[in-house]
């Protein structure tokens, strides 16, 4: 089989973004930073918005708001099959005052504090 110049160009070049791009995915797919959290709770808004990441996927995962005297006001388990979990809940059915946000994961566990007014 004959090649021709074009032919190795391509070759050549698709090589080259392969050996670029091996870098990112070579290693041993642990990630190196925390999860974070994103609570906003503005006047003007009537949700609670609930942001969480992580580099890997989530999976089991606890939800809780308690309230300055530690009760619980809401609570959700479930399974985020991604690395990012997003909640928007109604401001109305919580008090107004001080409370708890924590997020408990197989890898994490990230509190946050938040107030609604």
């Amino acid at each position: 089989m004959k090649r021709t110049l074009p032919h190795l160009l391509r070759s050549v070049s698709l090589l080259s973004l392969l050996a670029i791009s091996a870098p990112a995915f070579s290693g041993s797919g642990e990630c190196k930073t925390t999860a974070n959290m994103n609570v906003q709770c503005s006047r003007a808004s009537a949700l609670l918005q609930i942001h969480v990441g992580n580099c890997k996927k989530i999976g089991k995962v606890v939800m809780q708001i308690t309230d300055t005297q530690g009760r619980v006001l809401y609570r959700e388990e479930g399974k985020a099959m991604t690395g990012e979990l997003v909640r928007r809940l109604d401001k109305g059915v919580f008090p107004r005052g001080t409370h708890t946000l924590t997020v408990v994961a197989k890898d994490f566990a990230i509190t946050q504090r938040f107030t609604i007014e």
